[in-house]
């Protein structure tokens, strides 16, 4: 145990793991937002039980902190990643040579359910485009168009979509450039008709919207602004409810690219490139969804399917 007791300060090393991970890792906002919260939650249970230095947690200590999060009623999806930011913890503590010994090595994580996608078809998609109308005041009802193409037409992330600059859209090959987890850079199709919304809002609508202000957003607010995750989810709620469609958000479009792209006959390769899914496990879950759009298929037409 070290002599300097005041190096392995909790909440120091806290905020300088916090500090490593957004720097090396490249976090979103939300995803640092909910190490710090998982890991000050931790911090505070630590104090709970006196215990003030990261060296003296042990295997037990972690094992009885698992169990409290799982009294309290948490998913195992939430457990899972509470786990994670405080693995990540004790990784960096040992990196930095803050500590010696890993507690939460060996430990059994519950398992987390891979759940199935929400998706809509072809026809819903479809409804939710035509129901945006076209008419609202000041050219917003062309953006919004343009945002709904652009999400079920490249299978962009949110951040990606409302990151979006206008020179990320190469217009002559039909492709658009994402930034997704990392920073990592990507470049997707895009199909005519999306480049078609796309260009008649960039001619039509945002340089009223943009103003004497200079930016490269290519998606504004009606403020001139970059739109936020609230904005966009507003648009796509707003333009699903019209469509007396339920439960949609833009990563439900996302969803929808991947399985309609499957369900065609897509290789999961490309659709996992298209993705940017570091892992091609994480793609896989959408021939399932595929799988079940078959089985109903097949019970609503075959003969002996009912």
């Amino acid at each position: 145990m070290s002599e300097d007791r005041s190096n392995t300060d909790l909440d120091r090393i806290i905020d300088g793991f916090l500090d490593w991970v957004q720097i090396d890792k490249g976090l979103s906002d939300n995803t640092f937002d909910a190490y710090s919260r998982d890991l000050k939650d931790f911090a505070l249970g630590l104090a709970a039980k006196n215990i003030e230095f990261l060296e003296d947690v042990t295997p037990g200590v972690i094992a009885g902190h698992l169990r409290d999060l799982t009294d309290i009623g948490l998913s195992s999806k939430s457990i899972a990643r509470k786990m994670s930011s405080i693995r990540g913890l004790f990784k960096y503590s040992i990196y930095e040579g803050i500590t010696k010994f890993d507690p939460t090595e060996g430990l059994k994580m519950p398992r987390t359910p891979k759940l199935l996608p929400d998706v809509i078809s072809v026809e819903e998609v479809e409804s939710m485009l035509e129901a945006v109308k076209l008419d609202n005041p000041r050219g917003l009802g062309i953006r919004d168009r343009a945002i709904l193409e652009t999400l079920y037409g490249t299978g962009g992330r949110e951040s990606e979509i409302i990151d979006m600059k206008t020179d990320d859209v190469y217009k002559d090959i039909g492709f658009v450039r994402l930034f997704g987890k990392g920073r990592k850079e990507r470049l997707v199709p895009i199909n005519e008709v999306a480049l078609h919304w796309i260009d008649r809002y960039l001619r039509d609508v945002r340089p009223e919207l943009k103003g004497e202000k200079r930016s490269t957003v290519l998606f504004m607010n009606n403020r001139g602004g970059k739109l936020s995750r609230m904005g966009l989810y507003n648009i796509v709620r707003r333009w699903s409810k019209a469509a007396d469609l339920k439960g949609v958000h833009p990563h439900t479009l996302r969803h929808a690219f991947a399985t309609h792209l499957i369900e065609g006959g897509a290789d999961l390769r490309a659709v996992q490139e298209m993705l940017g899914h570091a892992d091609i496990s994480t793609t896989q879950i959408y021939t399932n969804v595929s799988t079940k759009y078959l089985h109903e298929v097949h019970r609503k037409y075959h003969p002996r399917g009912g």
